[in-house]
């Protein structure tokens, strides 16, 4: 069955809770306790940098490594979380048509990917390679953020049916905010290196608002009320 609907009745009526969320959810676990084993000290150097509005070069070359298997294992996380948090929406508001884990998840990872292309491409054009690299890198710790925030949302969304009606909102929210920061971040930064005011907001316009200007008009089909646990 579609979205991985359980064969037991009680499970079938309620597909946030289904097998394949308890499998996922557990998955997520066992890579954060990995993570944690491995790269512990990752946690506490990105938590000192995320709130800065600048990093440093030598934050960028020792803290950030992409290659890095904790700050890669973080990004999946994020990835899988925000993923699963998008599905649970979309299926909680009973939306018409709502797409399925895979499609979501394919969605987000393709956004991360577009983006920092994007990004690398303005600052080949820009000659702003620092500065480009510092928003890339600082979007990949925001999303990271927004997957831990999360995560007690899903988890919670999955098994607390009584508690969706706030916590919806509330990851709306979280996300809210963090895309927020990440364009006043961004901004500081542009405007750090020197790159003209006109320029930034033709990016952000373009390749930042546009996006979530988007996903909004396709949310609207999803916003009817509809009968919630």
């Amino acid at each position: 069955m579609s979205n991985g609907l359980a064969t037991d009745p009680l499970r079938a009526m309620d597909p946030l809770s289904a097998e394949w969320v308890t499998v996922l959810l557990l998955g997520l676990f066992v890579l954060l306790a990995l993570i944690n084993a491995g790269g512990s000290r990752k946690w506490r150097l990105l938590g000192q940098t995320l709130f800065r509005m600048r990093l440093g070069r030598q934050a960028m070359r020792e803290e950030l490594d992409l290659q890095d298997r904790a700050i890669l294992g973080m990004l999946v996380l994020a990835v899988c979380v925000i993923s699963l948090f998008g599905w649970q929406y979309f299926t909680w508001k009973g939306a018409p048509g709502a797409p399925a884990y895979p499609l979501i998840l394919g969605m987000v990872v393709a956004v991360v990917f577009a983006q920092g292309v994007l990004l690398r491409t303005v600052g080949g054009l820009f000659k702003v390679d620092q500065g480009v690299g510092e928003h890339l890198y600082t979007g990949l710790l925001l999303v990271v953020l927004a997957g831990v925030a999360l995560l007690p949302v899903v988890v919670l969304m999955a098994y607390r049916a009584e508690y969706r009606g706030t916590l919806a909102p509330l990851g709306l929210t979280v996300i809210g905010i963090l895309l927020i920061y990440r364009w006043v971040r961004g901004t500081w930064i542009g405007v750090g290196e020197g790159v003209p005011v006109r320029y930034i907001i033709l990016y952000f316009c373009a390749a930042e608002i546009l996006p979530v200007l988007l996903a909004i008009s396709a949310l609207r089909p999803a916003a009817h009320p509809s009968v919630h646990p």
